[in-house]
């Protein structure tokens, strides 16, 4: 795969202003579709974690699913919108003891 990237990086650099604009439209979409995928593998009331701003890891509970974000309310109360590849789901004791 390595090699695969290079080569498309090297043709990258070959591009004209227009096929320029194509790919850049492709790399945006694809990117969306991530995005909305990661979000949509959570669930209200699962437990999330993830790293806030300043770098502190932040915990909660997710209210509510959106095309590509996540509300999160955290174990202080506040809430967030959090793009879903942020997000890490945390296991329940029940589930890692079974």
């Amino acid at each position: 795969m390595y090699m695969k990237l290079n080569k498309m990086i090297q043709d990258i650099y070959t591009l004209n202003s227009d096929e320029l604009n194509s790919v850049i439209d492709a790399v945006k979409l694809r990117r969306n579709q991530l995005h909305s995928f990661d979000a949509h593998s959570f669930k209200i009331g699962d437990r999330v974690s993830f790293q806030g701003r300043h770098g502190s890891t932040e915990t909660g509970t997710v209210e509510k699913v959106k095309i590509k974000y996540v509300l999160v309310r955290t174990n202080l109360g506040t809430r967030w919108n959090v793009p879903g590849s942020h997000l890490t789901k945390i296991q329940s004791k029940e589930a890692v003891n079974a």
